[in-house]
This record gives C-alpha cells, sequence and structure tokens, in this order.
C-alpha cells in the first residue's frame, strides 16, 4: 500500500508540475491518493507483525517507532502542501527540498520493510 501511494505521490507531482490547467487537477488527485494511501500504509506498518520467525511459527512482534512514523507522515504533508522552506517558483531549488523529503521517505520507508521481513531465528 504505502508503495502504490508513494508512486501515486510521484507521479502526480511530476504531473501537476509540467502539465497545463486541466490535467494539474489530475496530478493533485493523484497526490492527494498517493497521501492518503502513503500515511494508511504507515499507521499500518505501526500495527503489524513481523513474518513467522525460522523453527518456530510463532509471530515475532516488529513496530515501527512513532517518532518515526510521525517524521514520514509529516514529509507527506510538506509534500503535498502548496507551503514550503523554499517555494517552489524558484527553479530549480524550489522542487529540490521536495524532492529530498519524498527521497527520505523512501529510503525511510525501504528500511522498515527491511526490518519488518527480516527472520529472526529463536535461541535455544
Amino acid at each position: 500500500m504505502v508503495w502504490i501511494g508513494l508512486v501515486l505521490l510521484a507521479a502526480g507531482s511530476v504531473t501537476a508540475l509540467v502539465s497545463d490547467a486541466p490535467v494539474v487537477w489530475i496530478g493533485a488527485g493523484a497526490m492527494a491518493a498517493g497521501a492518503v494511501l502513503v500515511i494508511a500504509g504507515l499507521v499500518r506498518l505501526r500495527q503489524g507483525r513481523a513474518r513467522a520467525a525460522l523453527g518456530g511459527g510463532a509471530d515475532v512482534p516488529y513496530r515501527t517507532g512513532k517518532g518515526k512514523i510521525a517524521a514520514m507522515i509529516a514529509a507527506v504533508v510538506y509534500i503535498i502542501s502548496p507551503i514550503d522552506l523554499i517555494p517552489d517558483v524558484f527553479l530549480p531549488v524550489g522542487i529540490v527540498d521536495d524532492a529530498t523529503a519524498f527521497t527520505w521517505l523512501l529510503v525511510a520507508a525501504a528500511q522498515e520493510y527491511t526490518r519488518r521481513s527480516r527472520r529472526v531465528v529463536p535461541r535455544s
């Protein structure tokens, strides 16, 4: 869910940036849908459990920290927000701050999915 949301967020950003007036609304809609999917996926990530441990079959609890989830949601809000530290009219620097937030969000999501999918071998 998070990955589909990130793709929609990126595609909507590009579409809204380089398109004419009617198509901008499609990009804005894609960004909004992507943001909803990312935030819903992040909340689900917080509540989930890791894969079953090798040999034991029991679930190993893994939860992403509240601070990291909050930072990831803040990055999504910053990306879709029209208010930026550097306004987008100052090309290309205005777009770089959004791209940086998006890149951090991709890396953070990848880290969490990697941690979540590790298999833990129980101690004997």
